[in-house]
Parts: C-alpha cells; structure tokens; sequence
C-alpha cells in the first residue's frame, strides 16, 4: 500500500509533463445563429423552462425540465445551439437557476 508521500510525488510528476495553459479573458460576445434562450424557473412546479426564440423575437419551443441536466442535453441533442460558447452559457445558467430554485432564491439571468 502506498503512503501519502508517494501518492503526493506521483501527481507532481504526472501534472509536471502536461503544459499549464492560462485561461484567456472572454472576447466580444458571439451571438448563436441558432436564436437565443430565456430561462425561467418555476419552484412551485419544481421545473425549469427554457424558452427559446429567434432574433425577430418569434417563440420557437419551450424546453421543460427538472434540472439543468436534463433540459441543456435535451437543446443540444436536437441541436438548437449552433456554438459551443451558447451551450457552455446555457448549462452555466441553467445550472445557476436550478440551484436557485432548489435554494429558494431568486434567479436573474445573466
């Protein structure tokens, strides 16, 4: 059985190979071709809606869900998000609402 010593000098030399990349500061903001989403939780149902439109402001489907999970891999499988900045931003925000919801505290979209 290794001791502590020798799990601590094994990582150091497993992270000592692999290149440490700064993270860059977001750029101008892309919009997704694919439209955008408006997330609104809904405690007293405990579900999330993500509603989804076009840039003429047409509603194109809502997305209802239990959790972030569920409704971020519903958008992607069916491809309503053409960037993967948009789909990193829905699961960020839909996480941030599903926490809210569960925590009793009030979601803003950001």
């Amino acid at each position: 059985m290794e001791d502590e010593t020798c799990k601590t000098e094994k990582i150091k030399e497993d992270i000592a190979d692999v290149p440490l990349i700064k993270a860059e500061e977001p750029g101008k903001l892309e919009l997704d071709s694919a439209g955008y989403f408006v997330i609104l939780p809904q405690p007293e149902k405990r579900t999330i809606l993500a509603k989804h439109y076009s840039y003429d402001k047409e509603l194109l489907r809502i997305i209802e869900g239990p959790d972030a999970r569920s409704i971020y891999r519903t958008i992607i499988r069916h491809e309503w998000v053409s960037t993967l900045n948009h789909a990193a931003y829905l699961g960020q925000e839909l996480t941030r609402a599903e926490i809210a919801m569960k925590a009793g505290f009030m979601y803003v979209q950001k």
